[in-house]
């Protein structure tokens, strides 16, 4: 019996209180198999009372043809596709994970950047700096995650290399991964050696078990890399304009006014951030979460307001220092 359990746990789901959750993909492919043992009869409409407008749709046989597919040139169809598409979509965690490591950066780093050139006292300084470091960043940054969720890529294909390596040259050693894998769960010694006999026929089941289960490697998206870059960099674009703004709505010589909107704005902008961040990642305790969600917006204005006060403070001193450096 617990031979059998971990084969359906092993092939359909991960087991419920219940039983097993059995996979709809599955389930789905085995429906599209019987159709197609059925033949090609099995999409046609059989009618057995037409109208005389239907006759020139039917062949010889009585069968009527299938209607012509419908294309966007001559419907809107695509149209409410792509809006099911829009209002059904659901970012992934990971695609959160990127997005807060964007906007974290391109919050602070702008940030203390803006405030440290208005120590200069000329916003155009102030803004030709701070655009030029939003768009190095975004191009920094964005680079940067697509190379390291291709990284990720690099690294599941070597995993999977090794493991069907493993499983070729030494299937004694696969069969007692296996047996390590599922002993945690109560299963004998005898139930181990009948499920991993089965599992040495197929080298392919056999990879993809201990992969799955001993290893805990997932099979990143392909569409990963460039997802993961223009995540990231749209991110730290869109956190690292916001400093940036009070800086155009002021005069060439009202830097420092620009500096003390800049600093009002990003307060509350950090702390809308690190209290929504907070919220999304706590757990579902609301007491719990709301003092946590409320740390976690005061800890980001501490850490944003940290960055500009050490960038107007270096930018300062060596203001201070040029003179006497010069003689």
């Amino acid at each position: 019996m617990g031979v059998v359990l971990l084969k359906n746990i092993f092939a359909y789901g991960q087991p419920t209180g219940a039983g097993i959750i059995t996979s709809p993909s599955k389930a789905k492919l085995a429906h599209k198999a019987r159709d197609c043992e059925k033949g090609p009869e099995s999409s046609w409409v059989t009618t057995t009372s037409v109208s005389s407008g239907d006759i020139e749709s039917q062949d010889s046989t009585g069968r009527q043809t299938p209607a012509e597919p419908e294309t966007p040139c001559n419907s809107k169809s695509w149209l409410r596709g792509a809006w099911t598409a829009l209002t059904c979509f659901r970012p992934t965690p990971r695609m959160i994970s990127d997005a807060i490591i964007g906007l974290a950066d391109g919050m602070t780093v702008p940030f203390a950047l803006t405030a440290g050139l208005s120590s200069l006292g000329s916003t155009r300084i102030v803004q030709l700096g701070g655009m030029a470091e939003v768009v190095a960043g975004v191009i920094s940054m964005g680079v940067g995650g697509a190379l390291g969720a291709k990284a990720e890529s690099d690294g599941y294909k070597a995993k999977v290399a090794d493991t069907l390596k493993l499983v070729l040259g030494s299937s004694a050693e696969a069969v007692d991964l296996v047996g390590e894998t599922i002993e945690p769960y109560g299963f004998d010694l005898a139930q181990r050696n009948i499920f991993s006999d089965q599992l040495r026929d197929s080298s392919d089941k056999m990879v993809d078990f201990l992969l799955r289960f001993h290893y805990q490697e997932k099979m990143p998206d392909p569409s990963r890399p460039w997802s993961c870059g223009i995540t990231i960099g749209l991110g730290y674009g869109l956190g690292g304009l916001i400093p940036l703004i009070p800086y155009f709505c002021v005069g060439k010589h009202e830097v420092f006014l620009a500096l003390y909107i800049s600093i009002g704005v990003m307060c509350v902008t950090l702390f809308l951030f690190g209290y929504c961040k907070t919220v999304l990642l706590a757990e579902q305790d609301c007491d719990k979460s709301t003092w946590k969600a409320f740390k976690g917006g005061i800890w980001m204005v501490a850490l944003g307001g940290g960055s500009a006060a050490v960038a107007v403070g270096v930018v300062h001193g060596i203001q201070m220092a040029s003179p006497a450096l010069e003689h």
